[in-house]
């Protein structure tokens, strides 16, 4: 495994924070150091032997406008097919195309690049007609190119940002009333069940982020313009934990 990091690298920065997050969470459990010291070297033991996932030069920054080109292919009419699902664009050939679609969804972007960067992801795939075909509605919840592993700054964003929600939870919240992600449940169930909750909050989950990123979009700023700003985000998740022996 390669043991370098480098300040500068996003992904390494995120990292960090991802793992302090989470100690500092198991040490509000209770967890002592000494815990925690033999937990991560077992941890770092075990997954010594998985193979490295592939490079990505796929940025958090990248990742949020390919958010924004699929939200706006979903839910545009412009961009729809009869059906009403995301319909097959052509690069530029046409209209409506790949070209207007990034220039709706993200102004600035260079169509060729973003489109590189969404194949990378596997968010979309070139159809056998050679029509761009989108293939995900989530951005974060993609695997890579064909299934293959990847090394994505935006997953990492992505978990940072609910480990910080736990976090402020454990830690910072001024009272009981005022803590941030605190609508979730669990239940032991039966494991044919699984696929059935997978449709269900995939459903409903969808049209609830799909509200919550067109709000965000509505009020979005530039960081250029020198104004205090922050990442905010919200999500819909299914926890799947395994027996533990």
């Amino acid at each position: 495994m390669n043991s370098k990091i480098q300040d500068g690298d996003g992904i390494s920065q995120s990292a960090r924070i991802l793992l302090r997050r989470v100690f500092r969470i198991l040490r509000g459990c209770r967890l002592t150091d000494a815990q925690l010291r033999v937990l991560a070297t077992e941890a770092v033991d075990e997954i010594a032997q998985i193979p490295d996932s592939l490079p990505s030069r796929v940025t958090a920054r990248q990742g949020l406008m390919c958010c924004d080109v699929v939200l706006r292919w979903r839910r545009d009419c412009s961009f729809l097919d009869s059906t009403g699902l995301p319909a097959q664009l052509s690069m530029e050939q046409s209209s409506p195309s790949f070209v207007e679609l990034v220039g709706t969804a993200a102004p600035g972007a260079d169509p060729k690049l973003l489109l590189a960067t969404m194949e990378e992801l596997g968010v979309v795939r070139i159809a056998e007609n050679r029509k761009i075909e989108l293939i995900s509605d989530s951005v974060v919840a993609c695997s890579g190119q064909e299934g293959t592993s990847i090394a994505s700054e935006c997953v990492l964003e992505h978990i940072c940002g609910f480990l910080g929600s736990v976090e402020f939870n454990v830690f910072d919240k001024p009272s009981r009333a005022k803590g941030r992600f605190e609508r979730a449940c669990y239940a032991s169930v039966p494991r044919d069940l699984v696929p059935i909750i997978q449709q269900l909050v995939s459903t409903r989950g969808q049209d609830f982020v799909d509200v919550i990123d067109e709000w965000l979009a509505r009020r979005a700023i530039r960081t250029e313009n020198n104004q205090e700003s922050l990442l905010l985000g919200a999500g819909a998740y299914i926890f799947v934990r395994e027996n533990i022996a």
